[in-house]
């Protein structure tokens, strides 16, 4: 008599299929382009996120999307006021107190792209995070808005991002001044093979190009910033 084979599955299988069939009832519709992965260690394996800004639990009898605490962060200002704020999770660990995981931190963990191939990196917000109001966590924390940046490429961008495009020029042009450099016209041809020239020394010397890109306004509240490394073809 002929043994039947069963199939072994394990834990995080199961959690899977769970979740699959759970979400054929969940009466959830996809957005353009969201993709929904199983969150990887140390997170619970019945957690899937969306590229989107949603955490999903498949861990009881009906699948639900997690809501993500608000909080205020950084320092005071002179009101009193505290000048960030950012979303997180709350994940109950046994034998230990609720961790709190950063809403951007998991987001970036399972969609970010690290462009720059370093090993350290920090969680940039493209549009700023002060922007949103407090229920829009899901908005502000979705991937598209996020980038994984080196820490000094990501200090150099939040500085352009502080200032408008007027008080750049004009802090440049005042260091120019009090360093007496002397100043030359080129023509957008001229301009152009300058730039590829540095380009190029600086891929021949192991240097990482970088280009920063700002949008253009008048409020620097309103500045969207991101960074990315940059190649030129030979």
């Amino acid at each position: 008599m002929s043994k039947k084979r069963m199939k072994k599955t394990t834990r995080r299988e199961e959690y899977k299929e769970k979740f699959n069939e759970q979400m054929q009832v969940f009466n959830y519709i996809m957005q353009d382009g969201e993709q929904i992965v199983q969150c990887k260690a140390p997170y619970p394996e019945y957690w899937f996120i969306s590229n989107k800004g949603y955490l999903f639990s498949a861990y009881a009898g009906k699948l639900r999307i997690l809501k993500a605490n608000h909080r205020y962060i950084g320092t005071m200002n002179k009101n009193g006021v505290r000048t960030g704020q950012d979303w997180y999770y709350e994940h109950t660990v046994e034998g230990e107190y609720n961790k709190h995981i950063p809403m951007h931190k998991i987001m970036s963990e399972h969609f970010g792209k690290n462009e720059f191939g370093s090993e350290e990196t920090e969680v940039h917000h493209i549009r700023k995070n002060l922007r949103y109001k407090p229920n829009d966590g899901n908005v502000c924390n979705r991937a598209e808005n996020l980038q994984l940046l080196p820490k000094e490429i990501h200090k150099e961008l939040t500085r352009y991002a502080s200032k408008t495009n007027a008080e750049l020029d004009k802090e440049l042009k005042q260091k120019v001044k009090e360093a007496d450099c002397p100043m030359y016209a080129y023509t957008p041809e001229m301009l152009e093979a300058l730039i590829k020239w540095n380009i190029q020394n600086c891929i021949a010397n192991g240097l990482q190009p970088v280009i920063y890109m700002t949008s253009i306004t008048d409020d620097a509240a309103e500045i969207e910033a991101e960074a990315h490394p940059l190649k030129i073809e030979k």
